[in-house]
């Protein structure tokens, strides 16, 4: 017990000396430039409060989170059902899985300029839309990779002996998926939020993406730099409130199988 909560004390004080370490090397490099190319953190830090004075941080925050889950959790939903449909029908799996290998490897710029095409700026769609579409081969893949790896003699076993599907599926599914379904929810969040800033850029009139647009547009590079604070922030509270405790789980949960 001692030695976790030490290593998580040094975990801990390392990451905050890295931290000032950089904040150090980022003030005596913005002294050397003027503040159009590289703004101080205390400049920084000034337009970061102007921006949450303003009820631009959280009106445009709240934006962008929804418009994420909403074509992240399409995307989840989506790909799961393709999945497992795909796994249960070989002529499905015949006809889509090239489809799915195509809409992977098309640039997710294209799909946003088609996106602004078919649907305009204007409007949640665009951004949603790009979302759902980048993030739906990782989900896909990830499960439909999960199920190709269940042993069928024991659901063939398990048939025979007449065990439950609800059985089923907790006692073999789930272990022989667990590990897919964290990568996919892990890295399909983190092209999810990506996908939503870059929509936003150039595809959208509101969310954090297009006040980052807009700052660059009007070379108010300390607001670029406050809003790029703000989505580092957010990627930590993802990874150390949700995606960490999350994969935990799922270890403790294997383990305890």
């Amino acid at each position: 017990m001692s030695h976790s909560i030490s290593n998580k004390g040094l975990k801990l004080v390392s990451s905050t000396v890295g931290i000032m370490v950089i904040l150090i090397i980022w003030h005596f490099a913005a002294a050397s430039f003027n503040p159009l190319i590289l703004p101080s953190p205390g400049e920084t830090w000034q337009a970061l409060k102007e921006i949450s004075r303003s009820g631009q941080l959280i009106a445009n925050l709240l934006i962008t989170l929804r418009r994420t889950l909403l074509g992240y959790s399409a995307a989840i939903f989506s790909g799961l059902l393709l999945a497992v449909f795909l796994n249960a029908s070989r002529f499905w799996r015949y006809l889509f899985r090239p489809i799915i290998t195509i809409i992977q490897v098309i640039p997710p710029v294209i799909w946003l300029v088609l996106a602004v095409i078919w649907f305009g700026i204007a409007d949640d769609i665009t951004p949603i839309f790009l979302i759902f579409i980048v993030t739906l081969p990782v989900i896909f893949l990830n499960i439909y990779t999960g199920l190709e790896g269940i042993d069928l003699r024991l659901i063939e076993m398990a048939t025979v002996y007449r065990v439950s599907k609800k059985q089923i599926i907790l006692n073999i599914y789930l272990p022989s998926l667990v590990n897919q379904l964290v990568s996919a929810v892990s890295i399909g969040l983190a092209i999810a939020w990506k996908a939503a800033i870059f929509a936003e850029f150039l595809g959208s009139s509101a969310g954090i993406g297009f006040a980052l647009s807009m700052a660059n547009s009007n070379l108010e590079t300390e607001e670029l730099f406050g809003w790029t604070l703000v989505l580092i922030g957010l990627m930590l509270i993802f990874e150390y409130l949700l995606i960490r405790p999350l994969q935990q789980y799922a270890t403790r949960w294997r383990q305890n199988d």
